[in-house]
């Protein structure tokens, strides 16, 4: 109880849910205390046998990994906390370009999460530790992330067979560039450009997006506006050109965004740890972030229940 309390908003908080559900009066510096031993004495337990494995492995769907990272105030400025998820979740129904934001996606139905204030070069290594424990074999896992080249690089490095999928709402804020460029900010005409080129790139990819590029240009208002813009996008989208497969996704009702990544930035370490004024020392700002990932993914009870 006193762990839940704390990992719900503040050590400060938790006292007043303490004592409004359970009658128990405590300060602070108890909860944080005893959240920083519990959170040691688990940590002990998920590298030795980590109890969500197996029923992550018994979870129906295919697996997925989402990586990225949010910055964290510690004593020693401002670090990157790096978050990782697994995920275990059914294929939707088959779906078109025109379709990509509509369609019912199932939610998961076991997730596995971690996270840590370190560099890249600690962090990745635990990917395929997990991927190995969750069972991921010979299956091909799909990774999703947004731009950033230390998320394929390591994952080239950690996933004998994967396949990456750039999101597709970081590709919309690259297409917007171009269409601010070549219509002017917040125009309807703005909107039309984004829409058709985002629809182009979800049905053929890279070479679909050069095609309506070059048809696109012909009747926006600020043709040279565009083609100023067009070179840095087009470079962007070659160098992902790999990871461009939604048309694919789309058909296997397979998700074609990062967005459970985005939501565990938000809701598993920002919520709880970076609240205004809060300032971490680094060690227990990872005590923390364990905790608060087990609690994020449904498994703090697996280490609370006797065997």
């Amino acid at each position: 109880m006193i762990t839940l309390a704390g990992v719900s908003q503040s050590f400060r908080h938790g006292c007043r849910l303490l004592e409004g559900l359970a009658g128990w009066t405590t300060c602070h510096e108890v909860i944080r205390r005893a959240c920083y031993r519990q959170a040691d004495e688990l940590a002990e337990q998920r590298q030795a046998a980590p109890p969500e494995a197996e029923p992550f492995r018994r979870a129906e769907g295919r697996m997925e990994f989402q990586t990225d990272a949010t910055k964290l105030n510690t004593l020693l400025g401002w670090r990157d906390m790096k978050i990782g998820v697994f995920v275990k979740r059914r294929a939707g129904g088959p779906a078109t370009a025109e379709q990509w934001d509509r369609r019912d996606l199932p939610g998961p139905e076991a997730r596995v999460a971690f996270a840590a204030v370190c560099e890249i070069e600690a962090f990745a290594p635990w990917w395929s530790w997990w991927a190995e424990r969750l069972g991921l074999g010979q299956q091909r896992l799909s990774v999703y992330g947004d731009g950033a080249g230390w998320i394929w690089d390591h994952a080239d490095l950690q996933f004998a067979f994967w396949s990456g999928t750039l999101d597709i709402y970081h590709s919309s804020e690259w297409l917007s560039k171009a269409a601010e460029a070549g219509c002017g900010e917040g125009t309807a005409e703005a909107a039309r450009w984004l829409r058709e080129a985002r629809l182009a790139l979800l049905r053929d990819g890279y070479v679909g997006l050069c095609e309506y590029a070059q048809a696109g240009a012909s009747w926006v208002p600020n043709r040279a506006g565009l083609e100023g813009a067009l070179p840095e996008v087009l470079n962007y989208f070659c160098g992902h050109r790999d990871r461009l497969n939604y048309a694919l996704r789309l058909r296997r009702g397979e998700p074609i965004g990062s967005g459970l990544i985005e939501g565990a930035c938000k809701q598993m370490i920002g919520r709880r740890m970076k609240q205004t004024g809060a300032q971490w020392d680094v060690d227990n700002a990872n005590r923390m972030a364990l905790l608060c990932s087990l609690a994020y993914a449904d498994a703090l009870p697996l280490y609370f229940t006797p065997a």
